[in-house]
């Protein structure tokens, strides 16, 4: 039987970690491991609470806890946590989630009970109870169009028939195996937050991996707050999220630039023409939502100067 390490990072959010650590021991079939990356404090008092319920409702020895010596986001944080359960907890595979990403009792269970070859990685589907389980954000998923081998998707109706999608790539579900991690290493720490969803997918897909989405495997998290702004222009998308701080929407854009130098190092004017297209679409987005201030549209190129040029520089 597979050694499974269930993953999250904790900062600031008692309610939501023992939340997802109740869900994890509802498992019906609980993971070896669950390992809580702790960004705050040592002394923290959602730790021995996580002990107690940990004792309650996980196999005795189940919980670990890895002590960051600062906050470094989810990024990082997973970045240590997935190299600690596959060098020292020896797990056979990592199941990434978040704080505020429960899954249901059987969502492990009809994980593993999906039959993939070894270079596959299997994915939960990521959904939001309070909208009447529709997708909490948009699933890439491959259409087998030559000229379009892509497709994003919004809503369940729009998804395929049958309960194994393929798709682009994920994180937050993803049911990595030690071999991906052998093959590709772990996410990049220093792009703290909103950069690992993108990367280690790509990274992992450069290595030979496909994914898929197994719709029979929910996982419960909340969609963005105020629906998303969405541009196609032939094969390609862009979203938008309004009400982001300008946090948040530095890493995201600094993080998308970043991956862009990775993904096309010697094709300078593709990558300047894309971020060009992005400054367009941005502006288009911020108008469109009435967030056209100063400090936004500042952040937006500090952001995408700093990716560029591969300066994984902090807020």
């Amino acid at each position: 039987m597979p050694r499974i390490c269930a993953i999250f990072t904790h900062f600031a959010s008692a309610g939501r970690t023992l939340t997802c650590l109740r869900h994890l021991g509802a498992q019906t079939r609980q993971p070896e491991k669950v390992l809580i990356i702790n960004n705050s404090t040592a002394d923290d008092a959602v730790l021995p609470a996580a002990r107690k319920l940990a004792e309650e409702v996980l196999a005795p020895g189940a919980l670990e806890v890895l002590q960051m010596e600062s906050n470094l986001g989810n990024a990082g944080g997973c970045s240590h946590g997935i190299q600690y359960a596959f060098a020292e907890l020896k797990a056979d595979y990592v199941w990434v989630l978040d704080d505020d990403s429960w899954p249901r009792p059987e969502s492990l269970e009809q994980l593993l009970a999906v039959d993939v070859p070894e270079d596959t990685v299997r994915m939960s589907m990521v959904i939001d109870p309070t909208k009447g389980d529709e997708l909490s954000w948009p699933l890439t998923i491959v259409t087998g169009n030559e000229n379009k081998p892509w497709k994003n998707v919004t809503t369940r109706a729009e998804l395929p028939e049958g309960n194994e999608i393929p798709s682009r790539g994920g994180w937050l579900g993803a049911l990595y195996p030690r071999e991906a991690w052998l093959r590709a290493g772990v996410p990049t720490p220093e792009l703290f937050i909103r950069g690992e969803d993108e990367e280690y997918p790509w990274k992992v897909r450069a290595a030979g991996f496909r994914f898929i989405t197994v719709a029979a495997s929910p996982l419960e998290h909340p969609s963005a707050r105020i629906p998303m702004i969405h541009y196609t222009h032939g094969a390609h998308s862009f979203f938008y999220e309004p009400g982001l701080p300008e946090s948040r929407q530095y890493y995201k854009v600094r993080n998308w630039a970043w991956l862009q130098r990775l993904k096309h190092p010697g094709n300078y004017l593709r990558r300047l023409a894309a971020c060009g297209f992005y400054i367009i679409l941005t502006l288009r987005a911020m108008i469109h939502t009435d967030e056209v201030s100063v400090r936004k549209i500042y952040t937006l190129f500090r952001a995408l100067h700093n990716g560029f040029y591969g300066k994984l520089r902090p807020y």
